[in-house]
Parts: C-alpha cells; structure tokens; sequence
C-alpha cells in the first residue's frame, strides 16, 4: 500500500519502531516527513469495506493528502541535514555537528534540485540534479551528480551517475558503502540504483537482467518478469522468485514456483475473452506478487481486466491468488 499511495517512491531514510522518516523532492524544494505504520494502516483500512468498486476507494484514498500534516519542520531535531542553495548554486549543509559549503560542479545557470538520498550514523549520501535552463524558461539536459559526505565533515567525494559504479569497483567510495541498503544481513551484497547490485567480496557491480525484475528492497528476482516488455505480456505458465544471493550464483534454487494460467482466470472472471493484452508484475516482494492483466475481447475491442494478488506466505509452491480490479495499472 505505501507503494500504491505514492508513498514508497520517496526516499526511505528510516523505518524504526513501526515510524518511516521519508524524503521528497520536487519543483517545491526538499521535505521531510514522519508517519507511523498505524496512521497508514488507518488510512487505507477504508478499502477492506469497499462492498463494490475497490478500485474507486483505491483512487480516492491515492488523492488524500496524507503527508500534509506529517511534515518536520525542524530538521536538526531529527537528526536529519538541512540543506540550502544560494544564489550562486553553493550548496550549505547543516547538522547538529556544524556545517559545510559545496561549490557545486559546472552548476552556473542551472536548475539544481537536492535530495537526501540515505543518511546513517556515520555518512550521508545527497543526490544533485542539475538542468539547463532555457530562454522559454523549461529546462532540458539533465545532469546527476551524488555527494558522498561523512556525518562530522571530515571527508566527501562527488561523483558523476554515469561514473557510480566505475567508482565503488575503484574502492574510492568504500568508506561511504554503509549508505546503500544491505541486501543480505551479513552485508555480502548492497542494493545500489535501479537494478544495480554490489557484490562485496568480488568486489564488482552486477547488473540484474533486462528481462527479470528486481524486488523494491533489492533482495529477490522474479524471473522473466519482463521477458515479453515490448509488448506488455509476460509469459503465464511457471514463474519463479529467487533471493539475490542464489540469482547472482546462477543456480537454480527458487524462494517461490508457481503457476499462472490466463485462461484459467479469465475463465473465473467470466469474461468472454481471448488472448491476455497486457499482464505484467505491478509489485512483489518476499511474500506478495501483485498482477495486472488486461485481455482482448474475442472478436474486437477489449473483454475485462483485473489485479490478480498472490499470496505466497503460508505456500510458496501453491499460494492463495485473489481476483479483484484495484485499478492497480503502473
């Protein structure tokens, strides 16, 4: 639900004692917010007793604004960084321990936007977009740039995006690892952007598959889970999640395997359909996959559509799969 509310593609920076501390940013400047499991919880409990169109209630609840009340307004006392832009684009960085200015690279009459992308007891890690501005006033070339800074200041780096992964295989940021998440609990692997994943003792970036899906919290693989992409249909029959650790060792052992079939479902849905138009994984995790499938109508136009919600907690080999619409489609 928090990835369905808009809520999971803010930063992260900490999830303690059942509270998320989380970041956005965006044209009106960086925010920090701070919301518990049960005010979440008590937001979309509404939808359970949606008796007809879930789906509805699901729109509905997305257009709360449910962070507008939740805001920190004082930064320093959360232990969390403020950060101001001048006009000259140096970035200040202020925490309880003091402060710092960067002169922020080839930054001269650009756009620049800030995000904190992870903090932790001992380093921070803020991303720098940067954009040329143009006489019509909109903006074109973007440039990402990510400021490695130790908590106390005593030492930062500033890398390229396009020179990341380059970097961390160097060494050059090994003191500054510790702010990409763990994947597995003894640090073998951190989950670095998109589907990036550092294998520490080879010491190398390993890329997952175009062809697979990599969980949000970059610790499981659905394999083939965008085997057909181009277009928008995944293959039904088998589908298989593996961990990281046994994805990147290429054996064959599954954390979950079982089967879809098309037909069947629509078959259960009662729509007079033909082929499956679109299926693809919306969300998964270790104990959930969410599906959307859409289908073609038998001779023209469309036949229905639905989420498909697999529940894989008490059987990996044979879950539980409910058959509802929540308009879930992105």
């Amino acid at each position: 639900m928090r990835h369905e509310l808009d809520l999971a593609t803010d930063a992260t920076l900490n999830y303690q004692d059942h509270i998320y501390t989380i970041m956005r940013s965006d044209k009106e400047g960086l925010r920090y917010y701070k919301y518990t499991d049960k005010e979440l919880m008590d937001l979309y409990k509404p939808i359970f007793s949606a008796k007809k169109n879930p789906s509805k209630k699901l729109y509905d609840l997305a257009q709360i604004n449910f962070l507008e009340k939740r805001k920190i307004n004082n930064e320093l006392d959360e232990n969390l960084p403020e950060m101001m832009l001048d006009k000259k684009n140096v970035l200040k960085v202020k925490t309880k321990s003091g402060e710092k200015q960067f002169e922020l690279p080839s930054a001269n009459g650009k756009k620049v936007y800030l995000a904190l992308q992870e903090i932790n007891k001992e380093n921070m890690l803020i991303q720098i977009r940067m954009y040329k501005k143009l006489k019509n006033g909109s903006l074109e070339g973007r440039q990402i740039y990510y400021l490695f800074l130790k908590r106390d200041f005593s030492k930062h780096e500033v890398v390229k995006e396009e020179e990341l992964n380059a970097s961390i295989e160097s060494g050059k940021l090994k003191e500054y690892l510790s702010v990409f998440p763990k994947v597995t609990e003894d640090g073998s692997y951190h989950k670095l952007f998109d589907k990036y994943i550092f294998e520490k003792k080879a010491n190398k970036v390993r890329k997952i598959k175009d062809t697979d899906i990599l969980s949000k919290d970059g610790k499981y693989v659905y394999i083939n889970g965008a085997k057909e992409k181009e277009n928008f249909v995944i293959s039904d029959g088998i589908q298989r999640i593996q961990t990281v650790d046994n994805y990147l060792k290429g054996n064959e052992k599954y954390e979950a395997q079982f089967k879809i079939d098309f037909k069947q479902i629509a078959k259960e849905m009662d729509f007079n359909a033909g082929d499956a138009r679109i299926a693809n994984v919306q969300y998964f995790n270790e104990n959930y996959v969410v599906l959307f499938i859409s289908y073609h109508g038998k001779m023209i136009g469309t036949a229905g559509s639905l989420n498909v919600l697999i529940d894989l907690q008490k059987n990996k080999k044979q879950p539980t799969a409910y058959l509802v619409d929540l308009g879930i489609s992105r």
